[in-house]
């Protein structure tokens, strides 16, 4: 398997237990794919800081430490941007695991069929349509949830992050809830993500990298169509 890159897709699998037979079935297991393995959550850090593999898969249900390893990866300027998956066996593990910045949680047991698309997604960059899109934000780590929205512009789009204008810098590592307005039908698609890079533009202009944590199936799919409609046109 090639990724869009032309480059062989690297997965980091952090457990103390052999994860085969959990995710064998999946794509991860697949020829053409590169498994790297780290028993503890020291040895996960140093891999994914000297290797920068396209996903790392935390195991959520065996790793007494996993909810620390996903925080550590998202604060880490080296490992930020990388894809994060965690596996979980109860609803209460996987919301820790989502606060903490898994772009993704597979329930266990795994059902390839549900999540093969998803860690598809994760392990390439799928294709970005260049757009100028109305958004408007709140930033959880410092608004109270009845504060009004801020306006932001949206610049660029993939089913894994956006690129945003806004008018203020966003801090790295934030938590932000957005709303996007996609054209035709529907209303605000609501989103969660972690702000991953930023840079001022102009003054009052900054614009800011945000991956995705929380994207629901049918928001997804709606962004998705509105990418492949620009590659149709």
């Amino acid at each position: 398997m090639i990724n869009s890159q032309g480059l062989v897709p690297r997965v980091l699998l952090v457990s103390p237990k052999d994860l085969s037979a959990l995710l064998g079935q999946t794509v991860l297991w697949r020829n053409g794919i590169e498994r790297l393995f780290a028993h503890d959550l020291q040895n996960g850090l140093e891999l994914a800081r000297r290797l920068l593999p396209n996903l790392i898969v935390v195991d959520g249900t065996r790793l007494p430490d996993a909810v620390e390893l996903v925080t550590q990866l998202r604060r880490d300027g080296a490992t930020r941007r990388i894809s994060l998956a965690g596996v979980a066996g109860a609803e209460s593990g996987a919301d820790a695991l989502r606060r903490a910045g898994a772009n993704l949680v597979l329930p266990t047991p795994v059902e390839p069929g549900i999540w093969d698309q998803r860690l598809e997604e994760l392990l390439d960059v799928p294709p970005r349509r260049e757009a100028r899109l109305r958004a408007s934000f709140q930033l959880w780590c410092r608004s109270d949830p009845q504060d009004e929205l801020h306006e932001a512009v949206v610049l660029n789009l993939s089913v894994r992050g956006m690129l945003i204008e806004t008018r203020e810098p966003l801090p790295v590592g934030s938590t932000v809830d957005l709303r996007l307005s996609l054209p035709g039908d529907g209303g605000p698609l609501p989103l969660i993500g972690l702000v991953v890079r930023n840079a001022a533009v102009v003054p009052q202009k900054f614009q800011g990298g945000v991956q995705f944590l929380i994207l629901r199936d049918q928001v997804r799919e709606r962004i998705r169509t509105y990418i492949e409609s620009d590659a149709r046109a």
